[in-house]
């Protein structure tokens, strides 16, 4: 006599499906964040743009205007960051304008969200933070960018960097058609 294996092959079935749905929804939930991190990492402290912040720290700590172009960073609560872009503050006018020709510093030809911009603030991005979740810094539609950049960064509160600067540059790559925005900082401790 036979039995009826109709129940059987159906409910193997129905095993299998929720087996390789949960399978399928683990590997969802880890590659993810995974491939959203390695976006951020491919745009953001890229070792090309973290040169080009080096290079720029070491003319700005040779520059005559240091304190004028670092001015109120430290002591004004409500300047998170002064955009030092334009070389006519700098007292090495050529080489920065040399430099930010060479490292995709430059105004964008496609829109102005993309250009490339440097920027000084203190090292501590508390009150940085701070003033651009209260739309008070970066808060232009063009200046996404930026402010994920800095939100994505961690804070150190250790008495060295209390009183050091952080500079922040943006650059605008091309390639063909395509435009990537590079994102990187580097510590200034004058």
């Amino acid at each position: 006599m036979k039995k009826n294996n109709k129940g059987f092959l159906l409910m193997e079935s129905l095993i299998v499906a929720v087996f390789v749905f949960t399978i399928f929804s683990f590997l969802y939930r880890n590659l993810v964040p995974l491939m959203g991190e390695y976006e951020r990492r491919y745009n953001y402290d890229d070792i090309d743009s973290v040169y080009a912040a080096h290079l720029f720290r070491n003319l700005l700590l040779a520059d005559d205007n240091f304190d004028t172009l670092v001015a109120g960073v430290m002591d004004n609560p409500n300047i998170g960051a002064n955009d030092i872009t334009d070389c006519s503050k700098w007292s090495q006018m050529d080489l920065c304008n040399a430099l930010k020709e060479d490292l995709n510093i430059t105004p964008s030809p496609s829109s102005a969200a993309n250009d490339g911009k440097i920027y000084v603030m203190r090292y501590e991005l508390s009150k940085v933070k701070k003033l651009i979740a209260d739309d008070k810094l970066f808060s232009s539609n063009t200046e996404r960018g930026i402010r994920s950049y800095l939100t994505y960064l961690p804070n150190y509160t250790t008495d060295t960097v209390l009183t050091g600067y952080r500079l922040v540059i943006v650059r605008n790559l091309h390639r063909g058609d395509v435009e990537t925005i590079k994102y990187a900082n580097i510590e200034v401790l004058p």
